[in-house]
């Protein structure tokens, strides 16, 4: 509660900052680096598929601050991933060159 209070988070947010910050720890540990604070430089954001982002005709429905948002996207050159037939894992929302990127896996 406190996490989401102090940066007004909904609760699946929060869920994925406690999950993303906990496997970056991990991932610290599992390479044999010494204990140091994890920062984030840049803005990421972990979505989960059905419940942080979907895709509802056509349109990516993703879970924002202000509630969701459905967005369109080019899937040139992807359209067999998008066929109905593959499922899609957790997505990071990451952004660069003054854009954000959905990578999904």
């Amino acid at each position: 509660r406190l996490l989401r209070s102090n940066y007004a988070l909904r609760s699946q947010m929060a869920q994925s900052v406690i999950k993303t910050v906990i496997a970056r720890y991990r991932s610290l540990k599992s390479n044999g680096h010494e204990w140091t604070l994890v920062r984030f430089k840049k803005p990421e954001y972990d979505l989960v598929w059905n419940r942080d982002y979907s895709i509802v005709q056509g349109l990516f429905s993703v879970n924002t601050l202000e509630g969701r948002i459905k967005v369109s996207f080019e899937p040139k050159g992807m359209e067999p991933y998008f066929d109905g037939s593959w499922t899609f894992g957790t997505a990071k929302l990451v952004y660069k060159h003054n854009k954000f990127f959905l990578h999904i896996p």
